[in-house]
């Protein structure tokens, strides 16, 4: 009995689906395979592309924030100076330093520093203002019998020569990594040691703030009173300054490079600094930092003709301009070439703009 029992459980168990089951495999074709793979890696892909862009969007706008808060800062720093200024130049007397019609026209920076080698750049802004004497000048006023030739102890301070330039940075040289830069240089009475600097003309000595360098000598010569020209060094007060330059279509049309807010109604007119005559080569038609500076002008009697020269007893009102670019910072991407041109890759920022109306005047008398 339990033989056959046993006997018709192995039959059904034999005759079931576990040992019948069609021998075939079961699963995904590799074609089905592939067009998985392409989709997952579109998918991927495009995930990627809009982390990076978004990576990208993140440091340009980064790049572009800091390059403008360090346009602000330097212009602020300007026009703190600017504030303290004694008299500031106008354009044409950068290009042009004669203050009597027999003198010999010369740009002011050849009464500066030589520039370094291979240093391009361009006189921007040129102004006095008054320094405090270093502490060893300071010592022997109060220590010496009598003070140092040429120095009024009680003062305590001398005129400084302050002049900013356009410097295009070298594309071949790493230390700056933007278009331009934004360098300042300045031509004191003294060093910080007490040590006179060469080529300094006190223009409080001679009253030549008008003509400096030149000026009445002992023999009541008009002549260039500077012994030798002066040493040292411009330091840079900010780097990735635009450079570009003006469609020169529409430079000629507006009939200068550069904008100053003249008006035929205003009885003041501002002169543009630097003129269009210093903008030659590498630097024609650029005015990404450039000053109008109010220049009112007196008449004066020089050589048997009458003269216009800029009037010191009158306040300046100096508009200075600064316009900067990302480009060579992280994020920003540079031209093709690496010499950071006029590209479609450029990064250039809107132009800031601070007003300042100068603290000081010469020789004005009080209207009583």
């Amino acid at each position: 009995m339990a033989n056959r029992f046993w006997s018709r459980l192995k039959k059904l168990f034999l005759k079931s689906d576990c040992f019948n089951a069609p021998d075939n495999t079961r699963g995904f074709t590799l074609l089905e395979l592939l067009v998985v793979t392409a989709i997952a890696g579109g998918i991927v892909a495009g995930l990627t592309f809009i982390v990076v862009q978004m990576m990208t969007a993140d440091r340009r706008e980064s790049a572009r924030s800091e390059t403008q808060r360090e346009m602000q800062l330097a212009l602020d720093y300007i026009a703190a100076e600017l504030r303290e200024a004694i008299y500031v130049y106008p354009g044409e007397y950068l290009a042009c330093t004669r203050s009597q019609q027999k003198q010999a026209c010369e740009p002011l920076s050849q009464f500066l520093p030589a520039p370094a080698p291979g240093e391009n750049r361009v006189p921007v802004l040129a102004f006095w203002k008054q320094q405090p004497f270093p502490q060893e000048i300071k010592r022997q006023c109060a220590t010496a019998g009598r003070p140092p030739d040429g120095v009024t102890c009680l003062a305590g301070q001398s005129y400084a020569l302050v002049v900013y330039f356009l410097t295009k940075n070298d594309p071949n040289n790493d230390t700056w990594k933007g278009k331009a830069r934004v360098t300042r240089y300045v031509l004191s009475q003294f060093n910080s040691d007490g040590t006179r600097n060469a080529g300094y003309v006190n223009p409080g000595q001679f009253s030549n703030f008008t003509s400096w360098p030149y000026g009445n000598n002992s023999d009541g010569r008009f002549v260039n009173l500077q012994s030798a020209r002066p040493n040292g060094r411009a330091d840079t007060l900010a780097d990735f300054v635009g450079f570009d330059y003006l469609d020169p279509t529409v430079a000629n049309a507006a009939g200068q490079t550069g904008f100053c807010p003249n008006s035929p109604t205003s009885t003041v007119t501002y002169s543009i600094s630097p003129p269009a005559s210093l903008l030659q080569g590498d630097f024609a038609n650029v005015r990404s930092f450039y000053a109008c500076v109010a220049a009112p002008t007196q008449s004066v009697r020089s050589g048997g003709q009458t003269i216009s020269l800029p009037d010191p007893t009158q306040y300046r009102d100096v508009v200075v301009y600064l316009r900067g670019s990302a480009t060579g910072r992280p994020g920003i991407l540079p031209d093709r070439d690496g010499l950071f041109l006029r590209s479609n890759d450029q990064d250039i920022l809107p132009a800031l703009q601070t007003r300042v109306l100068n603290r000081s005047v010469l020789g004005r008398k009080p209207t009583p």
